[in-house]
């Protein structure tokens, strides 16, 4: 009977290990995540940023305002990060070039 109860409580004790060691590593590679995906998010945003100058230069002013509003929303989802860990790029101007776009949704 206590060998029953021994291996019970072991069962236990693996199983919240395992669970323990599972949530460690998400912590973990969640940062890295966080690092790639900005990455990935700005690279998202550059290529919005081309398709709005795409639709600009053959006049397609719809899909000039769809694009600069996707933009702009990027832009707003990633700007604190970029500002922390990219202070060397010029927020501002980013912005401006978005905003302009903006305009012709009027």
């Amino acid at each position: 009977m206590r060998f029953l109860k021994s291996l019970q409580q072991m069962r236990i004790q693996s199983r919240f290990h395992r669970w323990w060691l599972a949530l460690i590593m998400g912590i973990s590679l969640s940062g890295n995540a966080q690092a790639q995906s900005l990455d990935q998010q700005f690279f998202e945003l550059q290529l919005v940023i081309d398709q709005i100058y795409l639709a600009h230069s053959v006049g397609d002013r719809v899909g000039v305002c769809t694009e600069s509003r996707r933009a702009n929303n990027l832009l707003l989802e990633i700007l604190p990060a970029l500002q922390r860990k990219r202070s060397s790029l010029d927020h501002a101007a980013l912005q401006d070039s978005i905003l302009l776009g903006l305009n012709q949704c009027r």
